[in-house]
Formats: structure tokens, C-alpha cells, sequence
């Protein structure tokens, strides 16, 4: 893949990334995890996105991936209570534990993107919390710091000098970041969650468990918006739709995807590497959700 220039931090990163919550929460077994996250490294992705909270996500990666640290951007999250010692979420001091503990479970000596983890937008305004973060990066711990979140939190990181990347819900059924942080972002290195929606068009009984609750908001979303690649006028699959949607919108510098089937994984790059939707069909999809938003819609949480 064609890499982009990440904001503001100037590292060149791939328009697709994998996120690693499917590692923890599916309970993927070392050997699994190894497979996953080297194949994704020789297919292109550079961007490697965790957090503290997925369960030992960390730990896998570092006995995956450190052997290779130099041929991959590495994102976590901090900012949540995760062992019982932890002090108090959304503090300096659980801020540099967390990122301490990152780097050990990492087998790192630095982290490229520490953000904070859908911190409350009350905490966000919390001047220790802050200062915890800057000086993660003043002495090393991390290259650049920012939060990742949505709704009026994440408007509020979009417009504070100290974060240097974002990372936000957008997708087909999820578009209000568009015409609001993302757009008052300013240079910010732009990371994009939930880039297909969850896949919400499979049939729900597809998922585990854990996933079948969890994608429900968009199952909703989506039947509201009445529309279908072809009632589009689209003649990819739902997967290419939402992939070139979101990885190909303005001011989008990578989207992250999960999952742990590497022929999906290639499929995904193949859909990007298209390029951006047609015109008519992007517009078609913008027009979907203007006209079918519900009022209150505050995106997923």
C-alpha cells in the first residue's frame, strides 16, 4: 500500500491499520496471534493499534511483533483502571503507570502513539490528567499523544494543542465525526475505529456473542437508513463500500480494521487500493444519513 503522512507527527503510515481487541476479547492463542499479526506486516499494514484494557492484547503483541519493531507504527491506550492496584482512572499518575506498564508488556522501549481512552469530556478538561500525558512524551515513554474517543469529547480533543493524533468512530452508519471533529481537527494525525460499521449487515447471529450485543447500534442504524450498495448504484459488496468510504474520506489518514482472517485482511487492502467511492455513490451515502439521522444520535459508544 501507498503510505500517507499521519498528521502533523510526519510518519508515513498505510491507509489501513489492525486493531487488536478481537485478540484479547476472542481469547486468540499465541501461535494465532503470531500468524495474524505477522501476516498482516508482510500484506503492508503499518499501523499496529491496542490498549491497555484488552485484555493481554500487549503481551501478545510484544512476543509477536518485538523482533520487528522497527517496521510498524505501535498505538495504545491508557487512561482506565485495568489491574486492581491502578490508581484512580483519568489521573497523572494511572496515565504514567499505564504507559510504564505498555512498554514492558510491549517488550518496547517507546510507544509512537499513547491516547487517552474514551475519557469523559469532564475528565478531558483536567489539568493533571493532561500534564500526566505531556510528560510521557517529554521523557520518552511516547513520540505523540491524543485521545481517542467520539461525540462532544472528542470535538473537544479536536480543538486542544497537546494532542497530536485522534482516533474516532466514522463510518457508513456513523457519520457525524465529518462535519465536526474531524473537520476541526487541524492537522491532526487521524486514526478512524469502527471503519466498517461492525460489518452490521451480517446477520447477528454470525458473531460471538460479545459481538452480537455489541454491534446493535449499528444493525439499528443501518435499517433506518434504508439503503443498499445497490440501491446505490454500487456494484461492490458491502465490505468494499464501507472500506472506501471511510478510508478515503478527506482529512482520514487510517482506518483500522479487526478481525483475524487474513484472506479478509487481503480482501480489505484490495477494496482500499481502489481507491476513493465514486462520486455519486459517496454522495448517496452522505445523503442517507442526513436524511434518516435520528435527532439525539450521539454515534456509538
Amino acid at each position: 500500500m501507498k503510505t500517507r503522512t499521519f498528521g502533523r507527527t510526519g510518519l508515513q503510515v498505510t491507509p489501513l491499520g489492525l486493531g487488536t481487541a478481537q485478540i484479547g476479547y476472542l481469547g486468540l492463542s499465541q501461535a494465532d496471534c503470531d500468524r495474524l499479526l505477522g501476516g498482516a506486516l508482510d500484506l503492508g499494514i503499518n499501523l499496529i493499534d491496542t490498549a491497555a484494557s484488552y485484555m493481554d492484547s500487549e503481551e501478545k503483541i510484544g512476543r509477536a511483533l518485538s523482533a520487528r519493531r522497527d517496521r510498524f507504527i505501535l498505538s495504545t491506550k491508557c487512561g482506565q483502571k485495568v489491574d486492581a492496584d491502578d490508581p484512580a482512572e483519568w489521573t497523572g499518575k494511572i496515565v504514567r503507570k499505564s504507559a510504564q506498564r505498555s512498554l514492558k508488556r510491549l517488550a518496547t522501549d517507546h510507544l509512537d502513539i499513547l491516547l487517552l481512552h474514551s475519557c469523559p469530556l469532564a475528565n478531558l478538561r483536567d489539568g493533571d490528567l493532561i500534564d500526566g500525558l505531556r510528560r510521557c512524551k517529554a521523557d520518552g515513554l511516547t513520540r505523540f499523544v491524543g485521545y481517542s474517543g467520539d461525540n462532544e469529547a472528542a470535538r473537544e480533543a479536536a480543538n486542544m494543542d497537546v494532542f497530536d493524533c485522534l482516533e474516532m468512530s466514522l463510518n457508513i452508519c456513523d457519520q457525524g465525526a465529518i462535519d465536526t471533529a474531524l473537520r476541526e481537527a487541524e492537522g491532526k494525525a487521524i486514526l478512524v475505529k469502527r471503519s466498517i460499521a461492525n460489518a452490521c449487515w451480517r446477520d447477528p447471529s454470525e458473531f460471538s456473542p460479545f459481538y452480537e450485543s455489541y454491534v446493535q447500534p449499528y444493525v439499528r442504524r443501518l435499517k433506518e437508513m434504508a439503503f443498499t450498495p445497490q440501491s446505490l448504484g454500487f456494484d461492490g459488496d458491502w465490505g468494499e463500500l464501507a472500506l472506501r468510504f471511510t478510508a478515503w474520506q478527506p482529512g482520514v489518514h487510517c482506518a483500522l480494521i479487526g478481525g483475524t482472517n487474513l484472506d479478509h485482511i487481503r480482501a480489505n487492502i484490495a477494496a482500499v487500493e481502489k481507491g476513493p467511492l465514486p462520486e455519486p455513490v459517496a454522495e448517496g451515502l452522505r445523503k442517507a444519513w442526513r436524511a434518516h439521522a435520528v435527532t439525539g444520535w450521539a454515534g456509538q459508544t
